[in-house]
């Protein structure tokens, strides 16, 4: 039987942890340098152990609790899972057309011949490859925050919460946890209506829908490096293969889409998300019970 109590605990210490070694120097980095001189200058480098701060969360939290290592998911698990390992290379390609094109219908108007003579077709399949190529390569870039949120924080908040109340609760404290970073204009900038709190509903959001096929493919395949590979994946390739196909929006070098265009663009991949969450609540009723 699961000891509530203990994971409540350990999740709370993770949390604490979580949020405290990115945010504190956050804050001060922002204090100090001013945001987009640490963040987008030399200074960067400050910045990377921040972003391993949920993997320390973790490591820490099971010293802390004595915890041991069971259930880490810290392997690779190929065997019987490289189709998952493929929907994470293919899942940001489909979002990033699905998004565009929603961009496009709502804000522009459809026009093959201006998607091609700002892109080619060769150019858009050279993208396309770029983003599946290299996306494994950089999830050393994105295994510190998936071995956090996806391999202790869901695993704790799932006995307690179940399944589409962790999909809710994990996003909203994901997309929380990037708002030091979003006030100061990460993403967004600062000129837009409802600055900075539409950004920062539109992380919880995003973070919200993107965690439903993070956290289902850690589910299937039972290791953490899944997930890394489609956040690296969603982090360096959606917009080099979505851009290809806005047009109908005047001049596409000043199109900077608002949070709210943003959120309005979110609509299809958060129905396949919502899907996405019926099929995984469906199978874990007919699975059969634990004594």
């Amino acid at each position: 039987m699961t000891n509530k109590k203990l994971t409540l605990k350990r999740l709370l210490i993770f949390l604490l942890l979580a949020f405290g070694l990115a945010w504190i120097p956050w804050i001060i980095y922002n204090k100090v340098f001013g945001y987009h001189e640490w963040f987008e200058g030399p200074l960067v480098i400050v910045a990377l152990p921040t972003i391993y701060a949920p993997a320390l969360a973790n490591i820490l939290t099971r010293k802390i609790t004595g915890e041991g290592w069971e259930n880490s998911l810290f392997h690779f698990n190929f065997k019987g899972h490289l189709k998952y390992y493929a929907f994470a290379l293919l899942i940001p390609l489909a979002q990033g057309i699905l998004t565009y094109i929603t961009m496009t219908l709502a804000y522009g108007h459809w026009d093959f011949h201006e998607m091609t003579e700002r892109m080619s077709i060769g150019k858009l399949i050279s993208n396309a490859l770029t983003m599946l190529a290299l996306g494994p390569l950089f999830a050393w870039n994105t295994f510190g925050e998936e071995f956090g949120w996806r391999a202790y924080m869901n695993q704790k908040m799932e006995p307690l919460l179940g399944t589409a109340g962790t999909v809710i609760a994990g996003g909203i404290l994901w997309g929380v946890w990037h708002a030091p970073l979003t006030v100061e204009g990460h993403n967004f900038g600062t000129e837009y209506w409802g600055y900075p709190w539409l950004g920062i509903l539109y992380m919880v959001l995003f973070c919200t829908v993107e965690g439903v096929f993070l956290m289902w493919l850690t589910k299937k395949t039972d290791s953490v490096f899944p997930a890394a590979v489609m956040h690296a994946c969603n982090n360096m390739g959606v917009a080099g293969i979505g851009t290809f196909f806005i047009s109908g929006v005047g001049d596409i070098q000043k199109f900077e889409p608002t949070a709210a265009q943003s959120l309005l663009c979110m609509i299809p991949f958060a129905v396949c998300a919502a899907v996405m969450i019926a099929v995984m609540l469906r199978k874990q009723k007919a699975a059969p019970k634990q004594v």
